[in-house]
This record gives C-alpha cells, sequence and structure tokens, in this order.
C-alpha cells in the first residue's frame, strides 16, 4: 500500500486491485483485493486527511420538519 494522497493515483490502485480480485479464483486472495481496493477508494475520497461528504447511492435526502 502506498502513502499517497493523490486521489487519481489512488483511483487507479482501486482499478487495479478490481481487476486482480476478478481474476484469480483463490477466495482468500479476491478477498484482500477487494479490501484493497475498498481502502483505496476511502482514501480517494479524502482531501487533505478530511473525509468528503458521501452522497447516498440513491442521491441525496432531504429531510422535511412538519411544525404545529
Amino acid at each position: 500500500m502506498t502513502d499517497s494522497d493523490n486521489r487519481m493515483d489512488c483511483l487507479e490502485r482501486a482499478r487495479m486491485h478490481d481487476r486482480l480480485a476478478t481474476s484469480t479464483k483463490d477466495a482468500a486472495a479476491q478477498q484482500m483485493h477487494q479490501a484493497m481496493a475498498a481502502e483505496y477508494r476511502r482514501r480517494a475520497g479524502q482531501v487533505d486527511g478530511h473525509e468528503m461528504p458521501q452522497v447516498p447511492p440513491n442521491g441525496p435526502t432531504i429531510e422535511m420538519v412538519m411544525r404545529a
């Protein structure tokens, strides 16, 4: 694993681990590559050491408050 904070490098490494996970039949290796890909995607979502807000997969959520 690298300590690179470059978003594009992290995304490329995540894609590489995704490819490696799909190309092997070894279950332990698949699990390791999937975990590595997830970690690189997490790192790509950070800016200056702070987590970027994540948008839910089905879009932004709007909360309505009813007042009486």
